[in-house]
C-alpha cells in the first residue's frame, strides 16, 4: 500500500464515519497505550481494505507509534555514521506492513507493540540495513564499521599540511571525478538498473554529493532510483576506488 495515501489530511471521511471516529478518540484517551494501540489496529481492521475508513484508523495507528517511543532500536552502536538512515528506511517497510498486513495482527496472541517490534527488529531492520552495507566478509565486526566519506580520502595527504598551496582538497576531489582519466569511475554502473539511466554511475553520484545535493535530490534525477540502491553503491565503490583516488590526488 502507498504510505502516500496515508496522511488523515488528505482523507474526507462521511459524517457518520467521522463521527464514529471522534467517539472512538474520546473513548481511547482514558485507555493505556497498549489498549489504544489495540483498539486503533481493531477499528483498520473492522473497515474494508482500501477504504477511507481503514485508511484513517491505519494513519492514527502509526502516528500513535511513532509519537509513543516505545519502538525498538535494534543494534545501537553499528552502521556508525548512518544508524539514522537505516532505521528511517525500516520504520517505512514496517509502517507499510502494517498497512498492507493489519489483518494478520490477532489481538488474541499478543499487543500490538509487540506484533511491530518484532518484525521491526528480526525483518526490517536487517532488510534495511541489507540495503546500505553490502555483505561484511567473515568475522568482521558490524560495531567496527563505518561510512566512509570523501573527506577521509584527504588523509595522509602530502599537501594537507600546507593546504593554502594548493585548492581545497574538496575541489581537487571533485576535479579528480570529473576528469576520470581512465574512465573507470563513469563506467562503475548500478547493477539492475531497470530505467536504463546512463547517469546511473559512479562519476555521477560523486560529482552531485560533492555539490551538496542529498540522496532525496540525486533519486529524483535518477528517476526514482532508491535511495538506500545509491547510497549502497556509493558506499561500496568509495571504498574499492578509495586507493585510486588517493593516487590521482597525490
Amino acid at each position: 500500500m502507498d504510505l502516500g495515501v496515508i496522511p488523515q489530511t488528505h482523507l474526507q471521511l462521511p459524517t457518520n464515519s467521522a463521527q464514529n471516529m471522534n467517539g472512538l478518540d474520546e473513548s481511547l484517551n482514558s485507555l493505556s497505550l497498549d489498549e489504544r494501540l489495540k483498539q486503533l489496529a481493531i477499528a483498520a481492521q473492522q473497515h474494508p481494505p482500501k477504504s477511507r475508513e481503514r485508511q484513517k484508523a491505519l494513519a492514527r495507528l502509526i502516528t500513535a507509534l511513532q509519537v509513543s517511543r516505545k519502538l525498538v532500536r535494534p543494534r545501537r552502536g553499528e552502521f556508525q555514521g548512518f544508524y539514522e538512515e537505516v532505521y528511517a528506511v525500516a520504520l517505512q517497510l514496517l509502517f507499510a506492513h502494517i498497512c498492507e498486513k493489519i489483518d494478520t495482527y490477532d489481538p488474541k496472541r499478543g499487543e500490538v507493540l509487540q506484533w511491530v517490534n518484532f518484525r521491526l527488529e528480526r525483518e526490517f531492520f536487517i532488510k534495511a540495513s541489507r540495503e546500505y552495507l553490502p555483505t561484511l566478509p567473515k568475522g568482521v565486526d558490524p560495531k567496527t564499521c563505518k561510512r566512509l566519506t570523501l573527506d577521509d580520502l584527504d588523509k595522509n595527504n602530502p599537501h594537507e599540511v600546507n593546504p593554502t598551496l594548493v585548492p581545497l582538497i574538496s575541489q581537487q576531489v571533485l576535479e579528480c571525478f570529473e576528469e576520470d582519466p581512465e574512465g573507470i569511475f563513469q563506467r562503475s554502473h548500478i547493477q539492475g538498473n531497470k530505467q536504463g539511466n546512463k547517469d546511473a554511475n559512479f562519476k555521477f553520484l560523486a560529482i552531485k554529493r560533492l555539490e551538496g545535493y542529498s540522496w532525496e535530490e540525486i533519486s529524483v534525477k535518477l528517476d526514482g532510483i532508491k535511495v538506500p540502491t545509491l547510497s549502497s553503491f556509493y558506499q561500496r565503490c568509495l571504498t574499492e576506488f578509495a586507493p585510486k583516488i588517493k593516487e590521482y590526488l597525490s
